[in-house]
């Protein structure tokens, strides 16, 4: 019995050339940290954890 090989999902267009264009990049100039675009996305995902509010703490409650 055989098993069939699933399709393999193929990149097309824009996002294809910019895949492309990065990992020429990323070919050319090797990094081991971070970009300054992820340092930036990480700092505003931790500032909004930071900041978030559970819907129950912002009632208040009258006795």
């Amino acid at each position: 019995m055989t098993i069939p090989i699933k399709a393999v999902p193929i990149l097309s267009g824009e996002i294809a050339d910019d895949f492309v264009r990065k990992a020429e990049e990323r070919e050319k100039n090797p990094t081991l940290g971070l970009s300054q675009e992820q340092e930036e996305r990480i700092a505003r995902v931790m500032r909004q954890m930071r900041e978030f509010k559970f819907p129950w703490e912002n009632t208040v409650v009258m006795i």
